[in-house]
């Protein structure tokens, strides 16, 4: 009984020691967080307010992962208050802001422009904006719509002051009110 007590113990002892050799030889390559593909670091349902002009701004981002230069921004949700007359709105399923570059580029623009009763509503492919800029770029075209006039445009520039300017082609259509006689 001690001899299979024996064997079994140092065929346990053995197999503990080979693979223990074995994980200890793995090459780099196979444990570097390149290879895993990870982040370098992933926050999860990120709320943050700032003050900017007197427009209380509030972002809210479902997860935030930063890679090496580059942080991806998943389910970006922002919203902007200056008073109870003006409010703006914007959603991105995704993007990204370029650290080196210091430029944001987000996907599938949605957003609104509120001012008292009056509401707009926006879309473009793809939104880009520089740190210090005071415009946005939406490089593949933009849409822009209200009650009484909708504005497209191929490639569009809009100033935070609310100026839109369009290059290679826009079209615009105003629809007048209806006359009550």
């Amino acid at each position: 009984m001690r001899r299979i007590g024996l064997v079994v113990f140092l065929t346990a002892v053995f197999s503990i020691g080979w693979f223990a050799v074995r994980d200890v030889s793995l090459e780099l390559d196979h444990l570097t967080v390149q290879k895993a593909n990870l982040p370098d670091m992933s926050l999860e349902k990120v709320e943050f307010q700032r003050d900017v002009d007197g427009v209380e701004w509030t972002a809210r981002v479902e997860r935030i992962e930063r890679r090496g230069s580059e942080i991806r921004l998943l389910s970006l949700d922002i919203s902007g208050i200056e008073d109870e007359e003006r409010r703006w709105t914007l959603y991105a399923p995704s993007g990204v802001f370029l650290e080196d570059r210091r430029k944001a580029v987000l996907s599938d623009v949605r957003g609104s422009v509120a001012n008292g009763e009056t509401i707009a509503f926006f879309a473009a492919p793809s939104a880009e904006w520089s740190e210090g800029d005071t415009d946005v770029v939406f490089a593949e075209g933009a849409s822009y719509r209200r009650s009484d006039l909708f504005f497209e445009g191929n490639s569009v520039r809009v100033s935070f002051s609310g100026v839109f300017s369009a290059e290679k082609g826009a079209s615009f259509t105003w629809l007048l009110p209806e006359k009550t006689e």
